[in-house]
């Protein structure tokens, strides 16, 4: 579906798997989102360095 926001724990455990150096393809298969999701919110943490 385009445009369906996410849950923040989601976003949140995004945030913590990367930073801990998991890859977008896990992190999408573990959260059951896809890739370039996960992909905007990464460049969307490091744009405003979160």
């Amino acid at each position: 579906m385009a445009n369906k926001q996410i849950e923040m724990r989601k976003v949140k455990k995004i945030f913590k798997l990367y930073s801990a150096g998991v890859s977008k393809r896990r992190i999408s298969s573990q959260l059951g989102i896809s890739r370039n999701t996960v992909s905007k919110y990464i460049a969307f943490f490091q744009r405003y360095q979160l």
